[in-house]
């Protein structure tokens, strides 16, 4: 590869990357090319050098994909920093050394392998024409690659059925385990761990491996570091055929009675006899019809689903932006349509491994309306804890569980029920399963005790529930993930009683507001891919971390917790990962504490930032207890006002501390312009093309309305790296930019370039 060789050195010099990088990329691309076990990537590795993507190739070929939360997860793609068949096996090949390293020599180990639907189809373009190893790969593929490397190392590997076709066997790609059925059956078959093959709710041409231990749950620091450290030190992978490992039994399907068993798990979850709700669901093309879906049509509901999103579909193809993330409102727009045309009472969404659930409710006026993770928690254990007054069943041994960027409500409403309250995780529902770990091994949580962290005891039957505010909820000590499935059905339950009841979820919540008070929670991204995306990330984390801000959006910092600094010494580099987050207190005024939280993502390319804004005004006390007269103390024209003057101060703190983060006093440069408009495009979007849009693409598209050019094909060439059905991802932004001209553009100029954008 002499020539492409020296066309990459050359390219790279023009990439503003430290020398090292360079260096590190083009070792990996010459051992990628020249060593015969790449082989098959070769045709990858050629193609970026023809179109000359450097970026891509750089990003590609510059480090090992790091081992984070729970595993690997990214791109599918040729090269050390992306997911393909070969990452893949050293990812497994290192969690079989580091199961055999933490057993007996004679023990004889089983790990469950699962896998979701996805389907490399190329969306974002790279490799077009390219009909290689990567090609259309599926989940699948890289579950059976797996299932042979466990049986390789003397592993029993449990799948949910035939991972590919034979003689007497039917390819059972209709059946699926979700992430959190998974953590089920880990605990159900005594298995030493596990592994999912899914990216969950990433692009689909993401994929990646979740890696489970023998309690059901992810390892968190320090053991999530050995199993790192062993993943890292591998140097060969074991694998054997298929067919060899099913004759010999090492490979083994996962019995309809132990899926049975998962199902009535969550079926039992119900506390009502009533079925009045009518409930629409979609899983967004993933796994959740094996969980959700069976679970409540178990029960008893009737249930419509979306009828092209309940189908197995790894390209997400039916789900706007192809992004399944409960997350994301507009991914529900097609269920909305659903259960507003059948009738539903309310609408459910799972994410593609059925983890994550979403939720949109119908109103009294009959529109629907999105609710988000945080209260989606709270009406689960509000909800819970009614439930079990009624029964009898709650105690102040009773156990609620939340991490620290998740909703104080939720922490308001357990305390003021009488419950002992974790609430200062750090971010990952493995952490809430190491709580219920610790109780079922020590009684206490956390064992050792630790300096400056909630602590409480008891056992897992004392648990209530637990929650993170990505739409992640876990309902059953017997789960130690979190799931979708178990989430649904109580909130059926809750759906039903407020039908029979003549109330609405809205009406529920406001009854909430008025009793614990109601808090705005806000959470924003800051995507920035690449290299330089990854400097940037990690600048305005370590900025802030030396050099703290005294006030912010005008406000005095009265507190500042930099979490890699309490709560103990720092276990491991992972624990620094996890720990890497900043907590800012505000003085809101008349004793207000408003609280800001900045942290990278795990498993994203992405700054986070946790907004939280609380209200004064309340009744206090338990909702039970609480009668419809004091209630009404606070109307519905206050609370209006309070709710819409709390979440508009929320927004403008939220876009203040935007501007700060990518402004000179972090950043210097990087961004001297920073648009108000670019803050309203949907953060699903990077930092760069946010700004873009505002100082480039719409600048550019006035002048040639203006001019007469063609100007909707261009538009349409320029929002295309913005991704799928860019119009609705940019155009609340896009519109306001325009209609700030004023005398800058003629009415009938500016209605064309309106019209665009609707």
């Amino acid at each position: 590869m002499t020539d492409e060789l020296s066309r990459i050195k050359t390219a790279f010099v023009t990439l503003s990357v430290e020398e090292d990088i360079r260096k590190k990329a083009i070792d990996n691309i010459i051992t990628w090319w020249s060593e015969k076990k790449y082989e098959p990537y070769r045709p990858y590795i050629g193609h970026l050098v023809k179109m000359e993507n450097w970026e891509t190739l750089l990003d590609s070929f510059w480090r090992m994909m790091p081992f984070g939360t729970g595993g690997r997860r990214g791109p599918v793609g040729a090269g050390p920093n992306r997911i393909n068949p070969y990452t893949v096996g050293l990812s497994v090949q290192g969690h079989c050394d580091y199961l055999k390293s933490q057993s007996h020599p004679n023990d004889a180990l089983t790990v469950v392998v699962a896998h979701d639907v996805r389907q490399f189809f190329d969306l974002r373009g790279l490799y077009q024409g390219v009909k290689g190893v990567l090609f259309e790969l599926t989940s699948l593929d890289m579950a059976r690659i797996s299932a042979t490397i466990y049986a390789a190392n003397s592993i029993k590997a449990i799948v949910i059925g035939p991972l590919q076709d034979g003689p007497h066997q039917k390819k059972c790609t209709d059946k699926y385990i979700s992430t959190p059925e998974l953590s089920f059956l880990i605990r159900e078959y005594g298995a030493a761990g596990g592994l999912n093959i899914s990216a969950s709710h990433n692009h689909p041409d993401d994929n990646g491996g979740k890696f489970y231990n023998r309690y059901g749950g992810q390892e968190i620091p320090p053991d999530d570091e050995k199993l790192l450290q062993v993943v890292e030190n591998v140097r060969y992978i074991k694998t054997m055929a298929y067919e060899d490992a099913l004759a010999a039994g090492q490979i083994e399907f996962v019995s309809p009675k132990v899926h049975g068993k998962y199902i009535s798990l969550n079926t039992s979850l119900i506390h009502t006899t009533s079925r009045s709700a009518k409930i629409g669901y979609t899983p967004l093309c993933g796994t959740g019809m094996t969980t959700v879906h069976e679970a409540l049509h178990k029960i008893g509901f009737e249930v419509v689903t979306v009828t092209d999103q309940a189908a197995y579909d790894g390209s997400f193809k039916s789900v706007r932006y192809r992004i399944g993330n409960p997350e994301v409102p507009d991914s529900m727009d097609r269920l909305e349509q659903t259960a507003t045309e059948t009738g539903c009472d309310v609408g459910f969404s799972s994410d593609p491994d059925a983890d994550r659930l979403g939720m949109i409710a119908k109103r009294r006026s009959g529109q629907w309306e999105f609710i988000n993770g945080h209260l989606i928690g709270v009406l689960l254990v509000q909800s819970i804890i009614s439930d079990r007054k009624k029964q009898g069943t709650l105690t102040e041994s009773g156990i609620f569980v939340n991490t620290l960027v998740t909703t104080s409500l939720q922490r308001t409403i357990a305390a003021a029920n009488g419950l002992q309250v974790v609430g200062d995780l750090m971010v990952g529902c493995k952490y809430i399963g190491d709580v219920v770990r610790c109780l079922e091994e020590h009684g206490a949580f956390p064992f050792p005790p630790k300096p400056d962290k909630d602590s409480v005891t008891g056992t897992p039957s004392d648990y209530i529930f637990g929650n993170e505010e990505s739409h992640g909820y876990l309902v059953s000590p017997d789960v130690r993930d979190k799931d979708a499935c178990g989430a649904a059905v109580q909130l059926s339950g809750l759906i039903c009683d407020l039908k029979d009841g003549d109330k609405t979820v809205e009406e529920y919540l406001r009854d909430i507001y008025r009793v614990y008070g109601y808090y705005r929670n806000s959470q924003r991204s800051l995507v920035m891919d690449g290299i330089e995306g990854l400097y940037r990330i990690r600048h305005i984390q370590e900025v802030l971390r030396e050099n703290p801000p005294k006030t912010i959006a005008g406000m005095t910092v009265i507190r500042f917790v930099d979490y890699q600094k309490v709560g103990g010494p720092v276990l491991s580099s992972t624990d620094a990962a996890s720990r890497n987050v900043l907590l800012f207190e505000l003085d809101g005024g008349d004793g207000m504490v408003i609280r800001l939280v900045i942290r990278p993502s795990g498993t994203e390319p992405k700054t986070k930032i946790y907004v939280e804004v609380p209200s004064l005004q309340k009744v206090g006390g338990t909702l039970d207890d609480t009668s419809p007269e004091e209630l009404s103390t606070i109307s519905d024209e206050m609370l209006d006002t309070i709710i819409a003057t709390t979440d508009a101060r929320a927004f403008e703190i939220g876009n203040t501390f935007i501007r700060y983060c990518l402004g000179k006093d972090v950043l210097g440069d990087v961004f001297p312009q920073i648009p108000n408009e670019s803050l309203l495009v949907s953060d699903l979007v990077t930092v760069d093309n946010k700004i873009f849009l505002c100082t480039h693409i719409l600048p550019n598209l006035v002048d040639r309305i203006r001019s007469g050019s063609e100007s909707e094909r261009w538009l349409e060439a320029q929002l295309r790296p913005f991704g799928e059905d860019a119009i609705g991802l940019v155009g609340h932004a896009a519109k306001a930019w325009i209609n700030r001209l004023e005398n800058d553009i003629s009415e009938s100029d500016k209605q064309k370039a309106l019209s665009m954008f609707r």
